[in-house]
């Protein structure tokens, strides 16, 4: 038996408090595309914040933990996988395990608990032949699962086989966005009307997760007038009014994403030992418009470093509308690394309400996860098919 673990994005986990009598949620995960579409445009609103020690919500009676996964983005694809799986006598009846976590966290301490939970399979399954577990990840699930690896002190024995989808290495601009004016788009107009938009990206300002997302690849963030490229993991470099009136917290936190970007952190993938790169296939998306690059003020309206949000429209380059191709497809080299392309409209619907935050409906990633996950070997050999990845319209290639 080769077990399936399943390792979703950020905010794809539905928070609620345990604390209560009927656990109220803090955060809904998108479920439905009529109960995305509202929660885009009238909430959800979070307003815990995390203690200095990001371990614990700020409310001295609020404990949070982890609830369903969210159904549009992930049920589908996964059900159909698993109906693909039972088709094949090797892998009939074969498991796949949800990994919700609390996406608000470090992935360090994500990646702590999700050792955890592998050894509580492990326990579990004893009895089951179990050979291995295989892991699926999405977007942000692919740095916990990183950071797993970097706990497991050079002992794979327990990995089969290893499939990324969009996962963002060397983060996206769009965190700091995040950071600088809340939500964005019709959410964050209508939490300005009302006062939230301020309480909203305060909140996620203290947040592990969203820093961890930060965009740490070449020239992600330049001096608007001399080009000079600013390190985020530099406090000098910070647009100073998000962190001055929360400057103990802010250094926490700006320490805990240097131990994220350090060989302790973040397991730098290249370093893996070459069987078990063999068995890992990474999936990105590339030609949609992504913002790749924003430009900073030394000083304008009296703050130093302002950030310039209508320079986004300057730094726009490929990718899968969240994650910039520079951030995802840095182990190319290394590891087995797909491109999806961005198709048009009558396509695939998908790819036009959120290429990333869909990114497993798109009927070509899952061909991939099929046929990769529904063979033994490390590189599958489709009958008809010279590249087991390839699809007709040659719009997946190998980078």
């Amino acid at each position: 038996m080769k077990p399936i673990i399943f390792i979703p994005g950020i905010q794809a986990t539905n928070l609620v408090n345990a604390n209560t009598f009927d656990f109220n949620f803090i955060w809904n995960a998108y479920d439905t595309l009529g109960t995305s579409i509202m929660t885009s445009i009238t909430g959800p609103y979070i307003k815990e914040n995390l203690q200095l020690n990001p371990l614990y919500d700020e409310g001295i009676e609020t404990i949070i933990e982890r609830n369903h996964i969210a159904k549009l983005p992930y049920e589908k694809p996964i059900l159909k996988l698993k109906s693909k799986l039972n088709d094949c006598p090797p892998f009939k009846d074969t498991p796949i395990y949800l990994f919700g976590y609390d996406w608000r966290m470090s992935n360090m301490e994500s990646g702590k608990r999700l050792k955890l939970y592998v050894e509580y399979l492990t326990h579990k399954l004893q009895g089951q032949n179990v050979e291995g577990f295989r892991f699926i990840t999405h977007s942000m699930g692919g740095l916990v699962l990183s950071c797993y690896l970097n706990l497991l002190n050079d002992d794979y024995s327990k990995i089969d086989k290893i499939i990324m989808n969009a996962p963002p290495f060397l983060g996206s601009p769009y965190a700091l966005v995040h950071m600088v004016k809340g939500d964005g788009g019709l959410r964050s107009i209508l939490n300005w009307a009302i006062g939230r938009n301020e309480d909203m990206r305060k909140v996620i300002r203290t947040y592990p997760g969203v820093f961890e997302l930060l965009p740490v690849y070449k020239n992600a963030l330049v001096y608007k007038d001399t080009r000079q490229q600013l390190d985020i993991l530099e406090k000098k470099y910070w647009q100073q009014n998000i962190y001055d009136d929360i400057e103990t917290l802010f250094d926490a936190r700006l320490q805990l994403l240097k131990d994220f970007r350090s060989p302790n952190g973040l397991k730098n993938l290249s370093e893996l030992p070459k069987e078990v790169r063999a068995k890992m296939v990474i999936v990105v998306g590339e030609k949609d418009k992504t913002y790749t690059q924003l430009e900073i003020h030394k000083k304008k309206y009296g703050i130093a470093n302002l950030v310039d949000l209508d320079s986004l429209k300057n730094g726009i380059d490929s990718g899968d509308g969240t994650v910039p191709f520079v951030s995802s497809s840095i182990y190319a080299k290394d590891i087995t690394t797909l491109a999806v392309k961005k198709e048009n409209f009558f396509d695939e619907i998908s790819n036009n309400l959120d290429f990333h935050g869909l990114f497993l409906k798109d009927s070509r990633v899952q061909n991939i996860m099929e046929r990769y996950l529904t063979k033994e070997e490390a590189t599958p050999k489709i009958e008809g098919l010279k590249d087991w990845w390839q699809v007709p319209n040659h719009s997946v290639r190998k980078v």
